[in-house]
C-alpha cells in the first residue's frame, strides 16, 4: 500500500526548503495540489516562476539566493554583493535589492523584481561558498561596482577585495567588464598619476595578497 506524502515535513527533502515544481510533480504531488498550497495565505510560495518556498514563513536571503540559481538554470553562477557576502567580503553589504545572477546565454529565465539576471557568454568558474555557486572574487567585485553609483562604497569594495586577490586581477577583470558603471573604479586602479588606490595600499605596508578562508 502506498503511504502517503506528509506534506508538513516535504520541506525537508530539499536546500533551503525550496523546490522546482518540477521535482514536486516527480515525487507525486499533482498540478492542482501544488497550485492551491501557494496561493496567498497558504503554506507554500512562488518565489519564481515554477520555483516555491515549501514554508510559509521567510523567505530569508538565502532562500531567495538558492530559488534564483535554481530559477535561472544550469550553469547559473551567483554574482556582485551577495557572491560578495558569501565570500566573506564585508565592506558593502548586500541589502534588498534584487540578486544578481549570470546566466549563460542560452538561458530562457528571465528577470524578476527580487532578480536582476544577465545572460551573458562570459560565464566565470563558480567557486563553491555555503553551498552555492559564486563567481570568483575579482568577477563578483567588478559586477557589485557596475551597480553602485557610491563613491564611497565603490572604494570600499575595491579596498577589501585589493587585499585578496591584488590590484592587477581586479585590473584584469575590469578590462574585460562592460565600461558603463566601471569609470571610477578604472580611475582608482588606472595607471593615472594619483593611482588612489594602489598607492593608498602601499602606504599602508599591508602584507601581499591571500586567499580569502573557506566560508562553507
Amino acid at each position: 500500500m502506498r503511504h502517503p506524502i506528509d506534506l508538513e515535513a516535504l520541506g525537508t527533502l530539499f536546500v533551503h526548503r525550496v523546490a522546482p515544481v518540477a521535482a514536486l510533480l516527480h515525487i507525486g504531488l499533482s498540478a492542482s495540489l501544488i497550485d492551491q498550497r501557494s496561493r496567498p495565505g497558504g503554506p507554500w510560495q512562488r518565489l519564481f516562476p515554477s520555483i516555491f518556498l515549501l514554508s510559509r514563513a521567510g523567505p530569508s536571503r538565502e532562500q531567495l539566493v538558492q530559488a534564483a540559481l535554481l530559477y535561472a538554470g544550469e550553469g547559473a553562477v551567483l554574482t556582485a554583493f551577495d557572491a560578495l557576502y558569501l565570500h566573506g567580503m564585508r565592506a558593502v553589504l548586500p541589502s534588498a535589492d534584487a540578486i544578481h545572477v549570470l546566466a549563460p546565454r542560452h538561458s530562457r529565465a528571465c528577470g524578476h523584481a527580487a532578480l536582476r539576471l544577465e545572460r551573458t557568454d562570459r560565464l566565470p568558474r563558480p567557486v563553491l561558498r555555503r553551498g552555492f555557486h559564486v563567481a570568483p572574487l575579482e568577477r563578483a567585485a567588478v559586477d557589485a561596482i557596475r551597480r553602485t553609483r557610491s563613491i564611497p562604497d565603490t572604494k570600499a569594495i575595491l579596498d577589501e577585495v585589493t587585499h585578496f586577490v591584488g590590484v592587477q586581477a581586479l585590473r584584469a577583470e575590469l578590462a574585460l567588464a562592460p565600461r558603463k558603471g566601471t569609470t571610477l573604479a578604472r580611475k582608482l586602479l588606472g595607471d593615472s598619476p594619483a593611482r588612489q588606490l594602489e598607492l593608498a595600499v602601499m602606504d599602508r605596508r599591508l602584507p601581499a595578497p591571500r586567499t580569502p578562508l573557506p566560508v562553507g
